[in-house]
């Protein structure tokens, strides 16, 4: 069951890359909005992490985006190769993003984000941090 949601999630964190960067270039860079409770000691490794990880998409760093993601989930992505090229079809696509909240949850946190690339309507996601400050999961929420 494990290894299934990690497909799963690995599949939806390329999915949630492509949507969010649909639309076409723009000049924007750096994060719209970062909930105050990312400021919390307990809080701001994961929002560290899930900031890095939106920055790193907006800013077409493949590497770096794909190093954050947790390597059960990598491999189930097809591994480090095939993320970083994914990811690059989108090259040059700039997108808007916002944490709106982080909670703590059984296997690390979850934080609350939104993206958007110009002329979008908001994507609204979670993404599943891990203790180990790896990101387990990426996953569409429902409206």
């Amino acid at each position: 069951m494990l290894v299934g949601r990690a497909a799963f999630s690995a599949v939806s964190t390329v999915a949630a890359a492509f949507v969010a960067v649909a639309a076409g270039p723009s000049s924007h860079s750096g994060a719209d909005f970062v909930s105050p409770g990312c400021r919390a000691a307990v809080h701001a490794r994961a929002c560290g992490v899930a900031v890095q990880y939106l920055a790193a998409l907006d800013l077409d760093r493949a590497d770096d985006a794909c190093g954050l993601l947790d390597p059960g989930t990598l491999e189930a992505a097809g591994g480090l190769g095939a993320c970083k090229r994914a990811l690059l079809l989108a090259r040059g696509t700039r997108i808007h993003y916002r944490v709106s909240a982080v909670a703590q949850s059984p296997l690390g946190m979850t934080v609350r984000f939104s993206t958007r690339a110009d002329g979008r309507h908001w994507l609204r996601q979670r993404m599943l941090v891990s203790h180990a400050g790896r990101i387990i999961a990426i996953v569409f929420e429902r409206w």
